[in-house]
């Protein structure tokens, strides 16, 4: 499995504004160079700290994504990229 890193913002609501937060994305390929894992944290977060949320896609037999899950079943920040394999998907 090989991962790549690309850089990301997402607006996170505040009260009534709306403040731009840029994330660090990484993304977990498999064996058919599929999207995977995909893991988000604020960058420079070590990929050992538990301060990322990391999702899993899986695919059909055509190669259709058909379910996204969150690590532990939650969206927090707060699993290690480094044990995303680890983690029960729900």
């Amino acid at each position: 499995m090989r991962w790549i890193t690309i850089a990301e913002t997402i607006g996170v609501k505040v009260g009534r504004k709306t403040i731009e937060q840029p994330l660090t994305v990484k993304i977990a390929l498999d064996s058919d160079d599929r999207e995977e894992y995909i893991g988000e944290a604020a960058p420079g977060t070590l990929v050992s700290a538990s301060k990322w949320r990391i999702k899993k896609l899986t695919y059909n037999s055509s190669g259709i994504t058909t379910d996204v899950k969150w690590a532990d079943g939650s969206a927090n920040f707060d699993k290690e990229w480094d044990e995303r394999a680890g983690y029960a998907y729900s």
